[in-house]
């Protein structure tokens, strides 16, 4: 039996990709999610639980060619608490292993690129928004036509270098998913607030 749970937080590293046996594809991070509470009109920061993040096969492929330092996202997982001993000391770790992870939406606006179901790694990414969905609602950009509701935020979409590319750099990390409001994701240490 595995326990199973959902966690919203920013990523504490950049996304690390690991070989392990029999070529599947492993990719690790920190998560870091805090709890907030809303006290005589001002927010302040409760308790930061820390977690040891792993990803496996297709899904840790979409992760570091997605994910970032800082960025906010909600993931759901299984939950594995460990005792550890080494070199005299002792300690527990908090991994989850990500079966689902996505955009935290509360704080900006994403653009969901499919990949096409059974595509080779190296296929072009294939966006199927437009020839899906004939409505307008459907195919309305954020930011282009009249402002719904809720409000509507600017946002434009960033190309991603590193979609089919070997990763051969840090510095060319750019998110597929894009951010509105105060900026791309939410950082750390930036302002939140809770609709809750």
């Amino acid at each position: 039996m595995s326990d199973l749970i959902a966690v919203t937080g920013n990523l504490t590293s950049s996304p690390l990709r690991h070989a392990v046996s029999g070529g599947v594809t492993m990719v690790t991070f920190g998560l870091a999610s805090t709890e907030r509470r809303f006290d005589n009109g001002t927010w302040t920061d409760v308790h930061t639980n820390f977690y040891s993040v792993s990803v496996f096969r297709k899904l840790a492929e979409h992760a570091y060619a997605s994910l970032e330092k800082g960025q906010r996202v909600i993931l759901s997982g299984k939950l594995k608490v460990r005792s550890w001993e080494a070199n005299g000391k002792s300690g527990t770790s908090v991994d989850l292993e990500a079966t689902s992870i996505g955009p935290d939406l509360m704080f900006g606006v994403a653009t969901f690129v499919k990949d096409g179901r059974g595509a080779q790694s190296e296929a072009p990414v294939v966006d199927d928004r437009a020839s899906s969905a004939p409505d307008d609602w459907a195919t309305r950009v954020p930011g282009e036509g009249a402002p719904d509701a809720v409000g509507d935020h600017a946002a434009a979409q960033v190309e991603n270098p590193r979609a089919q590319s070997d990763h051969a750099s840090e510095g060319a990390r750019s998110p597929e998913l894009v951010g509105a409001g105060g900026g791309a994701w939410a950082t750390p240490g930036a302002e939140e607030e809770t609709p809750f």
